[in-house]
């Protein structure tokens, strides 16, 4: 049986919807194979870590990696939520990806908000399981520039000045003047030395002798006298 062209052409739509539909009920199952409790996140399965290149490519992220050394948390790995308190300063970070196995959640910046801290953010869930540990982390975001370094030299100038006090000639004169000088005086007495004569080899000592002679002729005479006058007394 030959069929026609509309005829063919509503048999190529039933196609096209059979596929469409098989389609969404692939995506369904997808769905509800890893979900999430956290309405800020996006949930997949699939395998990134770190160094993966499409790392910070998926759920509309952009930028190169951040290792988790950048910021300032608490929680992370091996534990189910991880709270981040401060970002790197030289990032503008533009997300977050927390990973449990081959599922992980992406945190856009703008559904976390501007305000730190960031709380609770987490793995999702695979079935109907627990929450699981977060088996890696990491953020995403663009480098910023830093403005050059303005290296100011300031320079300092200082003026002093020294008053200096000057006397007058006349007043330094008449302090001169005014102190007595008292200068030691030596008197030397030069007393004269008998010179000595010299006579028949002998020293001449200037003591003569007649005077002696003289004497004792006196004392003779007196002696006479004496023994005269006792004998008149006797007679």
């Amino acid at each position: 049986m030959r069929l026609t062209f509309p005829r063919r052409s509503g048999l190529l739509a039933s196609a096209a919807l059979a596929g469409v539909a098989s389609l969404v009920l692939a995506t369904s199952a997808f769905a509800d194979g890893v979900s999430t409790d956290d309405a800020r996140a996006q949930p997949f399965l699939q395998f990134v870590d770190f160094n993966h290149p499409e790392a910070c490519t998926v759920g509309g992220l952009t930028g190169t990696p951040i290792h988790p050394t950048k910021f300032t948390y608490a929680g992370g790995d091996n534990q189910r939520n991880l709270d981040i308190t401060a970002l790197p300063a030289d990032f503008k970070v533009t997300g977050m990806v927390v990973r449990a196995g081959d599922v992980f959640n992406v945190y856009l910046a703008g559904k976390l908000g501007e305000a730190l801290p960031w709380e609770g953010l987490r793995a999702p869930v695979v079935g109907d399981s627990e929450l699981p540990e977060i088996g890696e982390w990491f953020g995403c975001g663009v480098a910023v520039e830093k403005p050059p370094v303005t290296t100011t030299t300031t320079t300092t100038t200082t003026t002093t000045t020294t008053k200096t006090s000057t006397q007058s000639p006349t007043s330094s004169t008449a302090a001169t003047s005014s102190a007595e000088v008292v200068v030691p005086t030596t008197t030397t007495t030069e007393v004269p030395v008998a010179q000595v004569a010299q006579t028949g080899g002998l020293a001449a000592t200037g003591f003569g002798s007649a005077w002696m002679l003289g004497l004792g002729a006196a004392l003779v005479a007196v002696g006479a006298a004496l023994v005269l006058v006792m004998r008149r007394r006797r007679v």
